[in-house]
């Protein structure tokens, strides 16, 4: 992994003051117009990656199954297909792979936008009328872009766990019913609260560099795809380091609980 140049973070986080000033300045929330940019963000983001999303979700159910059928008559058959489901699908792969999706799909799409922007002068003629580009262009695109992610993850999830069930009907017998329950039993607030914290965050973090670097490049239209390139990378290594973390955190914290801490 390469070396974080420290000006970076230096920018990046002086970027999200500004942007949390701005919102609060403007009281972007009151305004219909940036309401409705929020909304066709969202629309942007969530709608056209549902079918994408939609086919990984189907062949990461089918395969997580698939793969631990010999575990699951071995050890707990059916009680231990609920536990499974919700430790691959919902708390790790379910976030991940979404992010990933929307990264390649929406990401670029923004830092290629407001580079385009930038490039052709519509940022500063913003800014000559009055108008707070933070609060118009970006804050809409990063809040959108969370809920988006955020609710394309829960489309993830419920199809994996649906084909999970479904062909896990090979190998175990086990009612409808019975799964939801068992669902519903290896499902805790933690793992809630781990779960919008890996979709919310990591979709803030990812369409602030997306916009941090769409709006970073001098103005020059040669810029654009190297603004865009960057966004990507850096999307994902931020992607994967925040879904890292908060795993090990929960991970930790679970043997901790267990009593196997000094196991860690």
């Amino acid at each position: 992994m390469e070396k974080v140049n420290p000006s970076f973070a230096t920018f990046f986080t002086s970027f999200v003051e500004e942007l949390f000033a701005s919102v609060v300045r403007d009281r972007v929330l009151t305004r219909g117009d940036v309401r409705r940019v929020i909304a066709r963000q969202v629309r942007f983001t969530g709608q056209q990656a549902l079918r994408l999303v939609a086919v990984a979700a189907t062949f990461v159910g089918l395969m997580t199954v698939a793969q631990s059928a010999a575990q699951l008559q071995r050890f707990g058959g059916s009680q231990a297909l609920g536990p499974l489901l919700v430790a691959a699908i919902f708390r790790e792969l379910g976030p991940l792979l979404t992010a990933l999706i929307v990264i390649s799909r929406s990401v670029s799409a923004v830092a290629s936008e407001l580079s385009s922007m930038k490039a052709n002068g519509e940022i500063e003629m913003l800014k000559a009328s009055g108008i707070s580009p933070l609060s118009y262009l970006v804050f809409p695109r990063v809040a959108g872009g969370a809920l988006a992610l955020t609710f394309l993850t829960m489309h993830f999830v419920w199809i994996a766990l649906a084909v999970g069930f479904g062909v896990a009907q090979f190998f175990v017998v086990l009612p409808w019913n019975r799964f939801l329950v068992d669902l519903l039993n290896a499902l805790g607030p933690v793992d809630i609260l781990i779960f919008l914290v890996k979709t919310l965050g990591t979709g803030f973090v990812v369409f602030s560099l997306a916009c941090f670097y769409g709006l970073r490049i001098s103005g020059r239209h040669y810029e654009i795809p190297q603004a865009t390139t960057q966004a990507v990378v850096a999307s994902f290594l931020m992607a994967f380091g925040l879904q890292i973390c908060l795993s090990v955190i929960y991970y930790m914290s679970l043997a901790q609980r267990w009593g196997i801490g000094g196991l860690m």
